[in-house]
């Protein structure tokens, strides 16, 4: 009788040493903010900060959903190129002619103020003010700052590997208002949802718009931008 109890007080100590072992497992799989001991507004502070010493960059723009108008008949579906730190933009646009499946490539040209696109039918070069184009990708590392300093009740979402580096997912919600700086014409009321991808580093490699920016949208509109090259460029020094 004196060792009935054993098995008792052996299955107990099993049970203990299993609760403790979940309980590790479960700390080691909590979220970031529990992790590293950084909110998720923390991180959008810290990426703000690194990304205002950001004078150039490589960028692309797709369209997960609709696309962009950019002049009368024609829309963005696709846009990549480069932003240096003297204001100048190159880029390579890939177009939908409206009303038909037609898809033409052309290139866009900014310098300050003034614009210059290649027409794709004619090849012809058009003159437009800077300010008509549907983004204003200038002083880019300035207005990314402001635009994460703008965004309202972050959290965290999904982790991921983003251009090679360990990155961080943060959403939350903006206004129209908030986006001018790098959409001009952005409606300012509307409210749109935001995710941004953010580096170990704290350098900015993605954003995510969800919702109709432009009196010109289609009635479902998501907006993906991400970015590579940080200060890469002729004159930018290495990175930030």
């Amino acid at each position: 009788m004196a060792n009935a109890g054993l098995p008792t007080t052996l299955a107990r100590l099993t049970r203990l040493l299993l609760a403790t072992m979940a309980v590790g497992v479960l700390a080691a799989c909590g979220p970031p903010d529990e992790d590293d001991g950084a909110t998720a507004q923390e991180r959008l502070d810290a990426a703000a900060a690194r990304m205002e010493q950001v004078r150039s960059l490589h960028f692309t723009l797709s369209h997960e959903e609709g696309h962009t108008a950019l002049i009368a008949g024609m829309a963005l579906q696709e846009v990549r190129g480069v932003v240096t730190d003297s204001a100048q933009i190159t880029a390579e646009a890939e177009l939908i002619i409206l009303g038909a499946n037609t898809f033409l490539e052309t290139e866009i040209t900014i310098d300050g103020e003034n614009a210059s696109l290649t027409d794709p039918l004619s090849g012809n070069p058009l003159s437009l003010p800077s300010n008509t184009l549907p983004l204003d990708l200038r002083a880019i590392g300035s207005t990314l700052s402001g635009i994460l300093s703008s965004i309202k009740d972050p959290v965290f979402t999904t982790a991921e590997n983003l251009d090679g580096v360990p990155s961080q997912g943060i959403a939350g919600t903006l206004t129209g208002a908030d986006l001018r700086p790098l959409i001009p014409a952005s409606v300012a009321p509307w409210q749109q949802e935001i995710e941004v991808g953010v580096g170990d580093d704290d350098l900015v490699r993605s954003v995510r718009l969800s919702g109709r920016i432009l009196s010109s949208d289609p009635d479902q509109v998501i907006r993906i931008l991400t970015f590579s090259g940080f200060n890469e460029t002729q004159g930018s020094g290495g990175a930030p």
